[in-house]
């Protein structure tokens, strides 16, 4: 079966934005107490210095706490309720247009890039009806995504 007969492919988000979520899930499985990024790297099989990153990042957009020395770590800086998937993602996915239009012949004539931010609007608009607590409840409540 050729490439054009199999379907399209999947939006799909980069693996920072990937790893960050299974490090915000992970996160809310642990509780309230405070969890070693190596614990974390070694569960999800993530390079802990990619993770270290991740953690970084997530923690300068106030979505973790982390803590360096004796009895550090990091934990969620906010319950799960409170962290908004829209939010996460554009924290962690870089801006990035679905198309350049710039050496195209055709752009006084296509609306192509205008139809794209809508569909891109609909996206974030659907995330951002989702919280952290809400896709761990989903987990949870569906055996079949277990």
């Amino acid at each position: 079966m050729g490439a054009a007969e199999e379907g399209p492919a999947p939006m799909q988000l980069t693996r920072h934005t990937d790893y960050a979520l299974r490090l915000l899930i992970y996160l809310a499985g642990a509780g309230e107490g405070r969890v070693q990024i190596a614990a974390v790297a070694e569960a999800q099989a993530i390079s802990r210095t990619h993770l270290m990153k991740i953690a970084n990042e997530l923690a300068r957009a106030g979505f973790i706490d982390a803590a360096r020395g004796r009895g550090g770590g990091i934990r969620l800086a906010r319950d799960p309720e409170e962290i908004n998937l829209g939010a996460v993602i554009r924290t962690t996915e870089p801006p990035c247009p679905m198309v350049d239009c710039s050496a195209c012949r055709l752009i006084r004539r296509c609306s192509l890039p205008g139809v794209l931010e809508q569909a891109e609007s609909a996206f974030r608009a659907v995330l951002d009806r989702f919280s952290l607590a809400d896709i761990i409840r989903e987990r949870r409540a569906s055996p079949a995504l277990s």
